[in-house]
């Protein structure tokens, strides 16, 4: 009977934090996962397991869910030494979204970028794992050889006028990301912080990201 109390108040704690929480992630840039990330693939989900818990427990969702991947050496990005010989691969993630779970879609392409724990890898929606197709050219160009460049740089992505340098950065190894993040975000989609000849990052200006400022209405930092 104990146990039983138990696990129903586990049960109902869960539900709980479903009601009041979902996942929060910080405004990253795309470079920024990239560098953080154990390891970054273009590849395409061929399998999804959904893992539930002990069927006495009666939770209604899966904890986790495994994806089964398979991609070209070629489209190795970061990680390639992580990833052996084998062209398939299963990457886990939580089997909910309040818990940052991703969701992929069978048979498509993806970008996964995500970290590696005891011989396992993870994902999570707080990484970036776009739809490759969704990609601007920029973009592809930089999970291919552009991020990997500015990885001993930093993207500080600053809201409003006012931007709260963090003491932990230097100045030097940090290109400042203004205004707003949206899904059209200058920065986001043709940017590119790289180390100039003195090891001092900036963004390096190219006539995708020059014109979209414009448009918008901003200016390189």
């Amino acid at each position: 009977m104990r146990q039983y109390n138990f696990l129903l108040f586990l049960v109902l704690t869960v539900l709980c934090v479903r009601s009041a929480h979902s996942c929060m992630c910080d405004f990253t840039h795309p470079q920024n996962n990239f560098c953080s990330a154990d390891f970054v693939i273009k590849a395409t989900i061929v399998k999804e397991e959904l893992k539930f818990g002990d069927e006495s427990m009666g939770i209604p969702f899966p904890l986790q869910k495994n994806y089964t991947v398979q991609f070209k050496k070629r489209d190795i990005f970061k990680g390639s030494s992580l990833l052996g010989s084998s062209d398939t691969l299963v990457i886990k993630t939580s089997g909910t979204p309040w818990n940052c779970g991703e969701t992929f879609t069978l048979n498509k392409e993806y970008v996964i970028s995500g970290f590696v724990s005891d011989g396992e890898f993870f994902t999570n929606n707080c990484q970036w794992n776009p739809e490759y197709l969704t990609l601007e050219p920029h973009q592809r160009r930089g999970i291919r050889y552009m991020y990997e460049q500015g990885c001993n740089c930093t993207i500080h992505h600053c809201r409003g006028e006012n931007c709260d340098f963090p003491q932990s950065l230097n100045p030097d190894q940090t290109c400042i990301w203004p205004g707003s993040y949206n899904t059209n975000d200058c920065y986001a989609k043709y940017g590119f912080c790289l180390p100039d000849i003195f090891g001092v990052c900036y963004w390096k200006q190219n006539r995708m990201l020059g014109g979209c400022l414009q448009r918008e209405g901003g200016v390189l930092p």
